[in-house]
């Protein structure tokens, strides 16, 4: 539907023109009406016109200053003038302000059809036009990102290959971003993400903070890292790029979705040189593992390794550990895993790889000393869920859960392991608000998919389950208070939607939140 304003200052014309003029034929309605080109500025906004029949000679602003100050705010408006004088002077002006056309008063009713149908015509097909490239816009701006991806791809080769295809990439980089610099100084940046939404954000994330600091950039996906070449001012010109690499890893704080850690490389003077930096920062960047999510490694600021071995590789040291382990010295086992875990803050060890596998031996000597106080999950399972995928804290912490669950065993028959405790401890504290699965599995230590594992074993039934069921059970007895309106104990419980409430109740208690509330047996927990 086109929408149209009708600007006079004799109420009569306005009138007028609503009663006699079929809008609906032409696919038009009036939305609303001024007496004068100030009360159509002050109420435009409101309205959102797409047409104006406006008068040309009014009180306060007439009809030329109006469309003067709608070109500037509203250029797509189109204006249909009139006016009871033939004023020369003004119909210039008014083609000037590209006015559709100009009638004169009285106005004769099957001349303004006739207009109107041509402009009807005009109005759809240029809004056809800007939906159309507008398409063609967002398009182009979702693929974006994977264009960038694939020339930081192609500028990721061996350095003879880029020179050989720098002419064709040069050319897909003006495509994609005809503002970036193909000559000058730049750095590479990577980053590692801890979970799916905090990849899928990152490009437009990165995009935008480059922009807000005033650093060109050209920002992809390879292979699940985020990788951006950031134009330099000059080469000791790196505060926007700590800035930018702050504003990267600060993000949602301790929310898991948001989980990042971004790393930088060395300075380079020619784009075909772009991975001896892309190397260096990717190995920086692994050093996340040390300092944990949310961190920011410069590849300058690593240290080389200590000289002589690192106790967690030295074998009487993990035979220590063993023999504590036999003796049933917790104590002493937790204190070798801290001065193993301490040395490697101290003196981190390229070689992370190693590093887990040395911690995942320690694991395993601790299921083969006491199997009865551990869970009967593939080995594999966990390497993948826990140890490939966790940061340094999050295996330690791990493992002393585990030596605290062994320790308890010794004098505890009960079947509910100690994590299980805390998971359904976190979920009575905090069932009102946020316990998602990937929250519990932060605050126990554990890979979401294996903490699901272990409470279907430990319970009987999945986690989410246990959940919904608590928070229902907690329903029924705020629904005892029939002061809370229903809305409110949803909120109580957990549940912001309401009527996804009622639902959710429906389907456990059989009945209605108000039904159960108005049953005999209500309360009745």
């Amino acid at each position: 539907m086109i929408r149209v304003m009708l600007v006079d200052d004799e109420e009569m014309t306005r009138g007028g023109l609503k009663e006699f003029v079929p809008w609906d034929e032409f696919g038009m309605a009036v939305v609303g009406e001024a007496e004068d080109g100030r009360q159509a500025l002050e109420r435009f906004a409101e309205l959102a016109p797409d047409l104006l029949l406006c008068d040309v000679r009014m009180p306060r602003m007439d009809g030329l200053e109006l469309a003067r100050r709608l070109k500037e705010i509203a250029p797509d408006c189109k204006i249909i003038f009139l006016s009871g004088y033939s004023d020369v002077d003004y119909l210039k002006s008014a083609i000037k302000l590209q006015a559709v056309d100009y009638l004169e008063k009285p106005v004769q009713l099957d001349e303004l059809q006739k207009l109107l149908a041509a402009t009807s015509e005009t109005l759809k097909s240029e809004r056809e036009e800007r939906e159309r490239l507008s398409g063609m816009k967002a398009a182009w701006n979702r693929s974006r990102p994977e264009l960038a991806g694939r020339i930081l791809k192609r500028l990721l080769q061996p350095g003879e290959e880029v020179e050989a295809a720098w002419p064709d990439i040069r050319g897909e980089l003006r495509a994609v971003d005809d503002t970036f610099p193909a000559e000058g100084r730049w750095i590479c940046c990577t980053a590692a993400f801890g979970h799916k939404h905090a990849e899928d954000t990152w490009h437009e994330d990165a995009c935008r903070g480059a922009r807000e600091l005033g650093l060109p950039i050209l920002a992809g996906i390879v292979d699940g890292i985020g990788v951006a070449c950031l134009a330099l001012e000059s080469e000791r010109h790196l505060e926007p790029v700590s800035l930018w690499l702050n504003k990267m890893t600060e993000r949602g704080g301790e929310d898991v979705r948001s989980r990042r850690s971004a790393a930088a490389g060395h300075v380079f003077q020619s784009l075909t040189r772009l991975r001896g930096s892309y190397d260096e920062s990717l190995k920086a960047l692994q050093y996340y593992f040390y300092r944990g999510w949310h961190a920011v490694i410069w590849a300058r600021d690593l240290q080389p390794p200590p000289r002589g071995g690192l106790l967690l590789f030295e074998k009487d040291y993990f035979l220590n550990f063993e023999d504590t382990l036999r003796r049933q010295d917790f104590d002493g086992a937790e204190l070798l895993l801290d001065q193993g875990v301490n040395e490697l803050l101290l003196y981190p060890s390229p070689d992370i790889d190693g590093v887990r596998t040395k911690l995942f031996r320690w694991y395993v000597a601790m299921t083969q000393n006491y199997p009865e106080a551990m869970w009967d999950f593939e080995n594999d399972e966990l390497w993948t869920s826990v140890f490939v995928t966790g940061e340094l804290f999050t295996i330690r912490n791990f493992m002393l859960r585990r030596l605290q669950i062994i320790r308890e065993n010794q004098d505890d028959t009960s079947s509910e392991k100690s994590v299980i405790r805390d998971v359904l401890r976190y979920i009575r504290n905090n069932y009102g608000g946020d316990v998602s699965i990937a929250a519990i599995a932060s605050h126990v230590y554990l890979a979401p998919t294996y903490l699901c594992l272990l409470f279907k074993k430990e319970k009987g039934i999945s986690i989410n389950e246990y959940i919904t069921g608590y928070r229902i059970k907690k329903a029924k007895r705020l629904l005892r208070d029939r002061k809370l309106k229903l809305y409110e104990i949803a909120a109580m419980v957990g549940y912001q939607d309401a009527n996804y409430f009622a639902k959710v109740f429906r389907k456990v208690a059989g009945c209605n939140p108000s039904e159960y509330r108005d049953s005999p047996e209500e309360g009745a927990v």
